[in-house]
């Protein structure tokens, strides 16, 4: 996977992503749903193509998870319906996986509980050294990602700015969907969340 900065133009989409979900659990397929999303508006959106983007980007979400996990995104409470999401953005975002686990994972673990500007510098600097592709980006786009990125975060309930501070909030995961994701090979990026080993 490559350095993209398509999630500029993304949002969490937590609703519509679920929506989607539900229709697959209910056995509809791709080419159904999109067609429910553009002729039906489900996602209650103003503009056709907003709604094909939504869609195009739901759906990808949603095919980086197994089927179990994609029923837990259709069924689960709302708490596993947003870590579920989250991971599957970071499992189709390489650069902000990279993000997650380098900023928000480092700062648990060095018991910061804050993402702070300085590392969210550093890690695009870092990027911009590493990757000729990120170097390439212009500095509107880095600061939109900036943007994108932590409000991604504030959205899956794993931020909180109330204090005024981006404060790390490391979400409850329960015995059975833990279970769920360490058997589907996704502990790395619960762990990206958590800030465990």
């Amino acid at each position: 996977m490559e350095y993209s900065a398509g999630m500029v133009s993304c949002l969490f989409w937590l609703s519509e992503t679920r929506k989607t979900a539900e229709f697959l659990i209910a056995g509809k397929d791709k080419n159904e749903i999109k067609e429910l999303a553009v002729k039906e508006n489900i996602y209650q959106v103003r503009a056709e193509d907003r709604a094909r983007r939504i869609f195009g980007v739901a759906i990808k979400r949603l095919e980086s998870l197994p089927g179990n996990l994609v029923d837990q995104i259709a069924n689960g409470d709302i708490g596993t319906v947003k870590l579920l999401v989250l991971i599957s953005i970071m499992k189709t975002d390489l650069l902000f996986f990279e993000f997650v686990h380098e900023v928000h994972r480092q700062a648990i673990i060095l018991g910061e509980n804050k993402i702070t500007d300085r590392a969210v510098n550093t890690f695009f600097d870092v990027k911009k050294a590493q990757s000729e592709v990120v170097a390439r980006w212009s500095e509107s786009a880095i600061k939109k990602l900036k943007q994108c990125y932590t409000k991604m975060l504030f959205e899956a309930g794993v931020l909180n700015s109330a204090t005024g501070e981006r404060k790390i909030i490391i979400p409850p995961v329960d015995y059975k969907l833990r279970k769920l994701l360490e058997e589907n090979n996704l502990k790395p990026y619960l762990n990206a969340i958590t800030g465990e080993e």
